[in-house]
């Protein structure tokens, strides 16, 4: 941040008010009149992003008056001691008078523009309102850009971070990846070709406050910029094998779904696995029972019929989908997303019923574990109460060991001795029908069971543990069933510890950060409103 030498003008680095460089202009107005701002220009160029502030408040009018203090915010990338000429254009008094304002000034000899060779860029807002501390904490967002400013988003795109306090600038890792192109057969100004993508970075944002991050665009001589990698992903094809600082985890070959989960660090590696049973996969679910058909999960695939990897320096994520073997009538979709910042895997999963079925049991959010690696199961519920218990305390199956509400929070299975756990985090849980009406489940809830294994697992439908264990529910075409988990190894040290932890970890994903897009207002964008294409034309009134 800096100041200016020419009537206290501010050259302005972005924050979380005014995402962009500014400046800062007071503006005075004779006592009894009024000035209205009708356009501005930085060395010549307009702007189309200013604002009018009097007596610190927001003129959406854009009317400066002359009983108190005034300011204009104008977006300027202005560039370190460059030297600024800057026009502001008004209507002063009742009579609509034309008056014109010159300021000249010279820029600070610090905290402007980041790099004069990428001449564009989009503003990210990262807002933190639920008082949790985030680091490294994944963001995603989607970028739209006029295809004349960049050809190649995977090799031009930076993303910036905003010192808030002092503007300095540091680049951060990112990924950009689905770069997708539109154009419009006849483009006019209602369908201007753009090109899309998904970009991911990592934030940090204290508790209660904003963080601007710029993704800078247009470089043409800018090359693929390379980074440190903190998660290693090897293999090929669905048995992929990832690690980063927390964990190490391998996929299976057959299916893709999660085989095997070493906690790293602590006195001993310690390693999560099932490897009991049929496919034997730590994570099953989706999972559908119809007698007389087998009962199958998505972990008994062998292949998916649809499997993709997105891999960089961010996060991997692999994506599998189809139908299950002798269940044509649901399609079924399981998305990973491993990042090398966190020590959580998200899990998000999907059933969509194409045909009626009428089934016994239809599940999710199963992790199945070997016995003999834990021996206590711990749990949150939705009101924020908990418990723990030793497995074998509750009843054996076919009996569930413990019964708990479907949307809990978190559950664990962790071992005193060995010092670690498994943490299921609970994000989302959504059961809807996209030919409307109100999606169907019947007793949805969680459980635990153990024999020589234990698993938690959450049932949609189900009849299969029941007092009528012989009734079959039909699921009309339509329902969907979405699921968003988090899978987390973790060192267990003591319950007050490491609960709080698993508390911590869910509050950071049930309500991550807040994020805002503010793009800057192209030259080309129209003046005026632009009507809709209705079907009939209505006019909107401001009250």
């Amino acid at each position: 941040m800096g100041q200016s030498t020419s009537g206290n003008i501010m050259c302005l680095h972005p924050t979380g008010q005014h995402p962009y460089y500014h400046l800062s202009v007071p503006l005075s107005v004779e006592r009894g009149s009024q000035f209205m701002v009708k356009g501005i220009t930085v060395n010549g160029n307009p702007t189309l992003d200013f604002s009018v502030y009097h007596k610190n408040q927001f003129r959406k009018e854009r009317t400066a008056y002359g009983s108190g203090k005034n300011n204009v915010i104008a977006r300027c990338d202005w560039k370190n001691g460059e030297e600024i000429t800057l026009d502001i254009v008004g209507e002063e008094g009742g009579q609509k008078e034309k008056r014109s304002i010159r300021k000249t000034f010279t820029a600070p000899a610090r905290g402007g523009y980041w790099d004069s060779r990428w001449p564009f860029y989009t503003s990210v807002v990262c807002t933190e309102t639920a008082g949790i501390s985030r680091e490294h904490e994944p963001v995603h967002v989607t970028l739209a850009f006029y295809t004349d400013r960049v050809k190649d988003p995977e090799r031009e795109l930076r993303i910036v971070r905003i010192d808030q306090e002092t503007g300095e600038t540091e680049e951060i890792p990112s990924q950009v990846y689905a770069v997708e192109h539109y154009h419009h057969d006849a483009p006019d100004e209602r369908y201007q070709p753009t090109i899309i993508c998904e970009v991911a970075f990592l934030a940090d944002v204290p508790a209660y406050s904003s963080q601007v991050f710029l993704a800078f665009y247009g470089s043409e001589k800018a090359t693929r910029p390379v980074y440190d990698e903190s998660l290693t992903t090897r293999g090929k094809g669905l048995g992929l094998s990832l690690e980063n600082k927390f964990y190490k985890i391998k996929l299976a070959a057959t299916s893709g779904a999660i085989d095997e989960i070493t906690l790293k660090g602590g006195d001993s590696p310690c390693t999560f696995a099932h490897h009991l049973e049929t496919n034997g996969a730590l994570h099953w679910n989706p999972g559908i029972y119809a007698p007389p058909r087998p009962w199958l999960h998505a972990s008994d695939w062998n292949p998916p019929a649809h499997h993709s990897v997105v891999q960089g320096p961010v996060f991997t994520m692999t994506r599998r989908s189809g139908t299950l073997d002798h269940y044509p009538e649901a399609e079924v979709s399981i998305t990973y997303l491993f990042y090398g910042s966190v020590p959580w895997v998200v899990m998000s999963s999907s059933i969509e019923i194409k045909k009626n079925i009428a089934v016994k049991a239809l599940r999710n959010g199963e992790i199945v574990l070997n016995r003999e690696l834990v021996d206590e199961f711990a749990w949150r519920e939705p009101d924020g109460s908990g418990g723990t218990m030793l497995i074998q305390d509750g009843p054996r199956h076919p009996r569930h060991a413990k019964v708990l509400p479907y949307n809990t929070p978190w559950a664990c299975f962790f071992n005193r001795d060995n010092k670690c756990g498994l943490g299921m985090l609970t994000v989302d849980v959504n059961n809807f029908r996209n030919d409307g009406g109100i999606g169907r489940t019947f007793r949805p809830y969680s459980y635990l069971q153990w024999g020589p294994w234990a698993y938690y697992a959450r049932p949609l439908v189900y009849t299969f543990v029941s007092s009528g264990p012989g009734r079959l529910i039909p699921v009309p075409a339509g329902n969907v069933y979405y699921e968003k988990m988090a899978f987390v190894p973790f060192a267990y040290e003591d319950d007050k510890t490491s609960f709080q932890y698993l508390d911590q970890l869910y509050g950071k994903l049930e309500d991550p950060l807040s994020v805002t897009i503010v793009e800057d207002t192209d030259t080309r964008a129209p003046r005026n409103w632009m009507a809709p294409i209705l079907v009939e034309e209505f006019e909107e009134m401001e009250a």
